[in-house]
């Protein structure tokens, strides 16, 4: 089609599959997502900036995986571990970042490879440099003491090692005592040391004899 650049003009041609290495079974397909009735309508048009404008309209992701399982380590260590039934990377758009649409589970490990604790949720989605996250709908935080946090939407820093939420959350402890936050919580990302909004329910604090 004249007047598209070389880019937009890859949107026309087939998608291509690249095998990648493998946990369990991954793989990822170079996906830029073209309508079918797209198609039709630019070879019917010959105004070059409208069928710029309908390519740019309809470019999707530029990676996805099935089934992953992805290790992130430290010097060889590793600090945890995400299981996922879909992943979508966009690195060509304004906003880069990778998205989760199918959920997340995520664990965490000590220095000696020992689980310390895990996030679950429905959907997720990471920034370009994979220091903040966001996790929404049913999301499950569980720490070492064996702690459960529950709540909509929440945010992780990996920079500053934080996870909050201003959403309502709720946190059941081993011996099920309950602790709400009706404008949510901020903590530590190990959970050591919640921090309530607006709080609800109660729990026993042990105190340190003076």
């Amino acid at each position: 089609v004249l007047g598209l650049t070389k880019r937009q003009q890859l949107v026309l041609q087939n998608r291509k599959v690249y095998m990648g290495i493998t946990f369990s079974k991954i793989y990822y397909i170079r996906s830029i997502t073209v309508l079918l009735g797209t198609v039709m309508l630019l070879s019917c048009k010959n105004d070059p900036q409208e069928v710029a404008e309908i390519v740019a309209t309809n470019v999707g992701p530029d990676m996805v995986g099935y089934d992953l399982v992805m290790t992130y380590s430290d010097s060889a260590r590793i600090q945890y571990k995400m299981i996922t039934a879909e992943h979508l990377q966009f690195t060509e758009s304004e906003e880069k970042y990778d998205e989760f649409p199918k959920g997340i589970y995520i664990i965490y490990y000590d220095k000696i490879g020992n689980e310390i604790g895990s996030i679950k949720a429905k959907y997720a989605r990471n920034s370009e440099d994979g220091l903040l996250w966001e996790a929404r709908d049913e999301v499950v935080v569980i720490n070492d003491k064996g702690e459960k946090m529950e709540t909509e939407q929440l945010f992780w820093d990996r920079k500053k090692e934080m996870i909050y939420t201003d959403r309502y959350a709720k946190l059941t402890n081993a011996s099920g005592q309950i602790m709400e936050g009706n404008a949510g919580f901020e903590s530590d990302q190990k959970m050591t040391d919640p921090v309530f909004r607006e709080v609800t329910g109660q729990m026993e604090v042990e105190k340190n004899s003076p």
